[in-house]
Order: C-alpha cells, then sequence, then structure tokens
C-alpha cells in the first residue's frame, strides 16, 4: 500500500496514486460492473433449468400423496429448491466472490476457508428465506387478491429481524468481534464516540483481514443491537486522523439510523416486487413454481440497481458530512479514500457514477471533505 499525503486539490490527491493502481481499480471496477449482469444473468438460468427438470413438481405431488400438506409442502418444496440452486450457482459464485478477490489482490482467504463460510451463510439464508416462502404461499391460499402486500411487510419485517439479529447471531458465525484494545486509536475513537452519545461497548473492532484486505468499517443492527465494527486492517494501517475521519463516518451511519431507513427504502422495493408478482403471474399455491417467482424478482431488482445504488449513495453522503463536521479530519479522509482506490475507481463519469456506484466516487468525496475544509476555514478567519 503506497503512502499517502495531504494535498491542496483534488487533483493533487489524485496524483498520487500509481498508474498501475488506477488501471488495476478500473478493471476491477468495471469487471463488477459486468458481474452485477452476469450474476442476474445465471440466476436466471439456474431457475428456467430447474423448471425445466420439473423436480420440485414430482416432489410437491409425491409430498401429498397422503392428502394435503400445504405448510410442510412449502418446507420441504423451498428447501429442495433452495438447496439445487445453491449448488449449480456455487462454480459461478466460487469465480465471482472468491477467485476475483484473490486475483486482484484483495483477499488472500483459501478456498476451503470461502467455502465453509458460504455454507454458514446459505444456512442462515435458508433458514430465513423458508420462512418468508412457507408464510409467502400461505398467503397466497388465504388471501388471493392482496397476497402481495401482505407478502411485502412479512418479507420487510424478516429483513429487519435479519438486521437486528446480525451482530449478536450472524456475523459472530464469520469473524470475532472485541472491545477496543488500550492505546491510542481507541482514545481517538472515544471522543468520537463519546460526542454522539454511544457507549464503549457500541465500538468493536473484528477480524475483517482474514476475509478481504480492505480498509474499511461498518454498522450493523437496529435500535439496540445496532454498533460500529472496525476492521482489524483499519487500526493496523490508519494514522490517527485517517482512524478518526473513517470512524466518524460510521459513527454518522450510526446517529442518523441509516440502517433503518435503508430497511424501510427496501421494504418499499419490495412491495413493488410483489406487486408485479401479483400482475404478472398472480397468487400460486404450487410452491414448485418458486424459480418463476426467483426470476422475476431478480429482473426486478436488476433493473432497479441505479435506485437501490442512489438510496445507498445518499446516506453515504449525509454520513461524510456528519463525520467531516464531528472529526474535522478532512485530510484524513481524503487519504483514507485513496487507500480504499485498490477496489474502486476513483473518477467514474458521471452516468457510471449514477446507474453502477453504491457510494459516491472518490473524486466526488475527496471534493466534499476540500470544501468542508475550506468553509471551515474561512469560518474560523
Amino acid at each position: 500500500m503506497p503512502m499517502f499525503h495531504a494535498a491542496a486539490s483534488v487533483p493533487a490527491y489524485l496524483a498520487q496514486l500509481p498508474p498501475e493502481l488506477r488501471q488495476r481499480a478500473a478493471d476491477y471496477t468495471h469487471g463488477g460492473h459486468w458481474i452485477v449482469l452476469a450474476s442476474a444473468i445465471v440466476g436466471v438460468l439456474i431457475n428456467l433449468a430447474i423448471l425445466r427438470l420439473g423436480w420440485l413438481s414430482r416432489l410437491r405431488r409425491h409430498w401429498e400423496r397422503r392428502g394435503p400438506r400445504p405448510w410442510s409442502a412449502s418446507l420441504v418444496v423451498f428447501a429442495a429448491y433452495f438447496l439445487l440452486a445453491w449448488l449449480l450457482d456455487l462454480p459461478w459464485a466460487l469465480y465471482a466472490r472468491w477467485w476475483r478477490e484473490v486475483r486482484y489482490g484483495l483477499s488472500q482467504q483459501p478456498a476451503g476457508a470461502w467455502l465453509a463460510e458460504s455454507l454458514i451463510s446459505a444456512a442462515f439464508s435458508a433458514l430465513l428465506l423458508g420462512l418468508v416462502v412457507m408464510l409467502l404461499y400461505a398467503l397466497m391460499r388465504r388471501s388471493p387478491r392482496r397476497w402481495w402486500l401482505w407478502s411485502s411487510l412479512v418479507s420487510s419485517g424478516v429483513l429487519a429481524l435479519a438486521m437486528l439479529l446480525a451482530p449478536a447471531v450472524i456475523e459472530p458465525a464469520f469473524n470475532h468481534f472485541q472491545p477496543l484494545p488500550a492505546g491510542s486509536p481507541r482514545d481517538a475513537i472515544a471522543g468520537l464516540a463519546r460526542q454522539a452519545g454511544i457507549g464503549p461497548e457500541r465500538i468493536v473492532w473484528y477480524d475483517g483481514s482474514k476475509q478481504s484486505n480492505q480498509y474499511t468499517a461498518h454498522v450493523s443492527g437496529l435500535g439496540a443491537s445496532a454498533r460500529v465494527a472496525v476492521s482489524d486492517a483499519l487500526l493496523r494501517q490508519a494514522s490517527t486522523a485517517e482512524l478518526r475521519a473513517v470512524v466518524g463516518h460510521e459513527i454518522g451511519h450510526y446517529v442518523l439510523h441509516h440502517t433503518l431507513w435503508l430497511t424501510l427504502g427496501y421494504a418499499v422495493l419490495l412491495t413493488l416486487a410483489f406487486g408485479i408478482a401479483h400482475w404478472r403471474l398472480g397468487p400460486q399455491d404450487d410452491p414448485a413454481g418458486l424459480p418463476r417467482l426467483s426470476i422475476l424478482f431478480t429482473l426486478c431488482f436488476l433493473l432497479l440497481t441505479p435506485v437501490t445504488n442512489s438510496m445507498t449513495r445518499l446516506v453515504e453522503n449525509q454520513a461524510d458530512a456528519y463525520g467531516l463536521a464531528h472529526a474535522q479530519e478532512a485530510d484524513g479522509m481524503a487519504i483514507a479514500l485513496l487507500r480504499s482506490a485498490d477496489y474502486r475507481a476513483p473518477e467514474p463519469g458521471p452516468l457510471e457514477e449514477w446507474l453502477l456506484y453504491d457510494h459516491p466516487s472518490i473524486a466526488h468525496r475527496i471534493q466534499h471533505a476540500l470544501d468542508w475544509k475550506a468553509a471551515a476555514a474561512a469560518q474560523a478567519r
């Protein structure tokens, strides 16, 4: 990782990025855009193959030979569908989510460790989605005209439950989370936490470098379960100014309840997708039709990518503004952003950023930081 220094303008900051790093970041970022499209195509093809095989229909008929058992039939068919879809998708997932990260030097995680975590993730997904599917087909039977509305409420509730349980149940299955160790990093963070009224137990560190080299922190949880988690890579590599800038940004997410607002935003989009499913497919009593529903949702959320990206860019801009106002580390923010340029092309075109970036571009974020610094200096005169 090259060393970066405070500069006076955005071009001066970006000029510190070595040409080979910029090219690698551009290749990785543009490839990632195609990965989004390719993943949707792979998902559609897998679901079409499952429909063509007809295994789910035969399984449902076999299960109900002794009489109708709609609740258990939904669960059994879903379990078979999920396992089959996961296995068929595994080669693509191995390429897109593991090999590609290793190839670009963003991860050193062994394939076996990645596969073990993929299995754990699949188990959590199967548990939560199984609950949704059972309720979904029950609602189709009980309320054929309004099932889509009730289903969106149920799905949104399960999404909120997953967010609520993430810090205590889901995340510890992948990483070890601990209180911040004594020392200057904890002291730097503690001041920001006190300023925001956050208890010290709400900010922890975790061993994220075993999955990724990304220089990062994040907020997870809802309400009483919410916390800020700082990666070990950030703690090891960041200067005090960078650490305060990054954690100040994440505290902004925490204080402004962005996890809750994003959950509500996705609830609206789920309602839209279920409404389209009702319009195109209508209520379906047969859970063997689940691949059709999956295809429709895949295409809906592919088309909604600019909307979901705009939602996250909005909250990222708000968190940047909070972090700058409270941490007051404009140069620390700019240098931290340069460190993320190995996996995010820094200067996309306006259309590319709007369509495909789920964060504001590095160039724009550095410009905002320098604008804030200039305004703060003018106000201090």
